[in-house]
């Protein structure tokens, strides 16, 4: 008994679906494209806007803060320990911590946002500077991470001042 009802609902699906006797297709019925919403300029526009919001709200939470913090930490680390003073290690962690920085929120395109990254190691070796002086290396990791916020308020600074500039020669 089932079995028949699944097999009559499967044959009524597939006929509803391949019908093509029908001419009034009703609330429920499929538009035809040159109808459709998605086909108007100023629909897709609308939709391309929310996209580009959606997109960089990902890129800086996901790409550029942990890339900040990578290179923020990593900077502070290199000064701090002798044995991280080999080239391989100072390259990784600015090679990497930048390129994720610049991916984020500037553009490779644009060789001035270069500035976006060096904003941040600057901020990292002022907080090295700062709390070394003060004592040990344990302040340097306790309370350098009051100085992040200050190091992504400067990256986000010499962004804009870079995109002025260039806009300024344009």
């Amino acid at each position: 008994m089932k079995k028949t009802k699944i097999q009559q609902r499967v044959k009524n699906a597939v006929n509803a679906f391949f019908d093509n006797e029908r001419e009034d297709f009703g609330e429920n019925g499929l538009s035809f494209a040159a109808d459709s919403a998605l086909l108007k300029q100023e629909t897709a526009a609308r939709f391309d806007e929310k996209g580009d919001v959606l997109v960089k709200i990902l890129k800086r939470a996901f790409v550029f803060l942990p890339g900040a913090l990578y290179l923020f930490f990593g900077t502070m680390s290199v000064f701090s320990f002798e044995f991280l003073w080999n080239p391989f290690t100072v390259l990784a962690v600015f090679l990497i911590g930048g390129f994720m920085t610049i991916f984020g929120i500037g553009s490779l395109k644009n060789p001035k946002h270069l500035a976006i990254p060096l904003s941040i190691v600057a901020i990292g070796m002022l907080a090295f500077g700062i709390f070394s002086t003060l004592g040990n290396l344990r302040y340097v990791f306790d309370y350098g991470i009051y100085f992040f916020p200050l190091a992504l308020i400067a990256s986000f600074l010499a962004k804009s001042l870079v995109d002025k500039t260039d806009q300024a020669k344009k």
